[in-house]
């Protein structure tokens, strides 16, 4: 079994994994990547081959290989593609209001291992209007790679981003079609993402999801690696990290802002999960910025 590597892939800049790629692609056997893989279809057909199915492909088509999976095409015909190879663990992505979107959270916040978990990896198609604009992006991505002229990291995450906000866009049409759990589980996400400040009752997001209990609290832990209630934390306290370090409200008013009712408890979230509590947090944060 081949492993591509991170270090050979990314031999010209490890410190910014992004690279895009033309290949007319020829049969492969199967393989296994130490990052994430977006693939689009530019032209010609061909079967697509994971660990649980073969599907075939066309142009138009986008698929996602997540990090750690497995995958070969088995069958070529005219096979042209566009290969965007990446690591969102390692790069500065600015994702501003993309946790709003189910389909960006059911392509990036869920753990590698649920595709594996639920036996799939994402596939959609383009329109004909958002295959030419998706070309043109990666057109000026792969021209950025290439040359890697000083300011191109820049450049790069910006269509980078442009990209991402338009496939997860469609992703969130395509999974609302399908009615697939892995939409209902990116909804459920985002709804946290836009309304962890607020009381929220675990009753009602698995009434919104249609989906039993059980299977609800299965699919959210395999997605995320934690219990609705743990990952909702998370969140708070993730914006409280930024609010220590932004502003000059008070630890009682942060706990508060974020959604907790009790200070006390806010302060011992906050040492159970980033280490140390808030007000060493800002000290921290304040000696660093001297």
């Amino acid at each position: 079994m081949q492993t591509k590597q991170y270090n050979v892939i990314f031999s010209n800049d490890q410190e910014f994994p992004i690279r895009v790629s033309y290949e007319m692609q020829e049969v492969t056997t199967m393989h296994v990547h130490q990052f994430m893989e977006m693939v689009i279809i530019l032209a010609g057909s061909g079967v697509h081959e994971t660990e649980f199915s073969k599907t075939d492909i066309r142009s138009g088509d986008v698929l996602v290989i997540p990090k750690g999976g497995y995958h070969r095409y088995a069958e070529v015909n005219n096979l042209e593609l566009m290969n965007l190879l990446f690591d969102p663990e390692k790069l500065p992505m600015p994702l501003i209001d993309l946790y709003k979107l189910p389909g960006f959270n059911a392509l990036f916040t869920v753990k590698n291992d649920y595709y594996n978990q639920n036996r799939f990896y994402p596939k959609f198609h383009l329109n004909e209007h958002e295959f030419e604009k998706t070309k043109r992006i990666l057109s000026e991505m792969q021209e950025e790679n290439s040359k890697m002229i000083p300011g191109y990291r820049c450049c790069l995450m910006g269509h980078f981003m442009v990209l991402l906000g338009n496939l997860a866009r469609l992703y969130t049409d395509n999974l609302s079609k399908l009615n697939e759990p892995s939409f209902k589980i990116g909804q459920a996400i985002s709804y946290i993402n836009l309304n962890f400040r607020k009381e929220i009752k675990l009753d009602e997001m698995i009434k919104k999801s249609g989906m039993s209990r059980s299977v609800f609290m299965r699919k959210f832990h395999q997605a995320v690696g934690v219990a609705p209630i743990n990952f909702l934390i998370q969140v708070r306290i993730s914006e409280a990290c930024k609010l220590l370090q932004q502003s000059e409200m008070t630890i009682s008013e942060i706990a508060y802002k974020v959604g907790f009712n009790d200070s006390n408890y806010f302060t011992r979230q906050f040492d159970k999960i980033v280490g140390i509590t808030p007000r060493a947090f800002r000290q921290n944060t304040n000696r660093r910025n001297e």
